[in-house]
């Protein structure tokens, strides 16, 4: 979701030999914001953090845009990371951030570590837009983990300029304990019927009634059409790449799918994985040969061999 460090060369004409003509480092996490809210959201480590911009800088952003954070974190030094909004753009200056307490990322935990009125160094806000260039698609939502956070103001900014508009929203999580935000999420269903979500767990408990399995088993079999959606895929990057490669051999164009990868970069889904994924999507409104062998419309060319065998007879 972006670099920690900036290379700049320095202002003003200078000699084609001159020393200062090297390339410099640049720490460009001079703004400041102020914690205002602090809510411990699940037993299994996930946080609800609120800051004020108490710079003098503008401070404007789109769903999907990020901030990164510096910090010295104890005997870890010096540690930077993006986080991506998970609130709606408004002119107060805040934001906030959904946080997921990770052993391997000590920044989290100076975070959450954070009492009110602490101030933080951050970058930004940058990245790309989650807001579909299409206006006329059903948009469908799915993520894993903290990448709800920029879904929910998402799902609001274009209910704003669309209350009709039709929003699914599939996220996936592990266990029972690590949902939250459903005070959020209901009051977004209830006030708008066009939006629905789901909620689906790898591990879930006796009883559970919602889905069952990483979003990557549970979503395909449920989207009967992908012709008239766009897509928004957010966390792991093994679930974004999987899903996206998924939706992309079944015919949806790579403009109409928008990955926002938390972890997992550079992930490379496993051809038998692949191969399962495909196996549960039953939409066949796209070509494709996938979706179109599925249906049985789709039928490898005799060989030529073969058609002189049968003529010849």
């Amino acid at each position: 979701m972006g670099g920690d460090i900036d290379i700049v060369p320095p202002a003003g004409p200078l000699a084609r030999g001159a020393t200062e003509r090297k390339l410099v480092r640049a720490d460009r996490y001079d703004r400041l914001a102020r914690l205002i809210g602090h809510e411990e959201l699940t037993p299994t480590g996930t946080v609800l953090m609120s800051f004020r911009v108490v710079d003098d800088k503008p401070f404007r952003f789109e769903p999907g845009h990020f901030v990164g954070i510096r910090a010295e974190v104890g005997e870890h030094g010096v540690r930077r990371s993006p986080y991506c909004i998970a609130s709606s753009p408004n002119e107060d200056r805040t934001f906030r951030l959904l946080v997921r307490l990770v052993p391997e990322g000590p920044l989290s935990y100076y975070l959450a570590g954070l009492q009110i009125g602490d101030v933080i160094h951050f970058r930004g806000p940058s990245g790309r837009s989650m807001v579909p260039k299409e206006t006329d698609t059903e948009v469908v939502l799915v993520a894993t983990g903290v990448g709800v956070g920029p879904c929910l103001p998402l799902a609001r900014h274009l209910l704003a300029q669309d209350p009709e508009r039709s929003i699914r929203l599939y996220w996936g999580l592990r266990l029972v304990d690590d949902i939250c935000m459903l005070d959020e999420l209901d009051e977004l269903a209830r006030d708008h019927r066009s939006f629905r979500y789901a909620i689906s767990l790898s591990q879930p408990p006796t009883g559970w009634t919602g889905l069952r399995g990483r979003v990557t088993e549970s979503v395909p079999g449920l989207l009967k059409t992908l012709g008239d959606k766009s897509f928004c895929l957010v966390g792991n990057g093994a679930m974004t790449h999987e899903l996206a490669t998924g939706l992309s051999d079944f015919g949806v164009d790579e403009r109409r799918i928008h990955e926002e990868i938390y972890f997992n970069v550079k992930h490379r889904p496993d051809p038998d994985v692949l191969e399962e994924i495909r196996e549960r999507f039953v939409a066949s409104d796209l070509f494709s040969p996938y979706a179109h062998q599925k249906a049985g419309l789709f039928m490898p060319e005799t060989p030529v061999t073969a058609s002189r065998r049968s003529r010849s007879r």
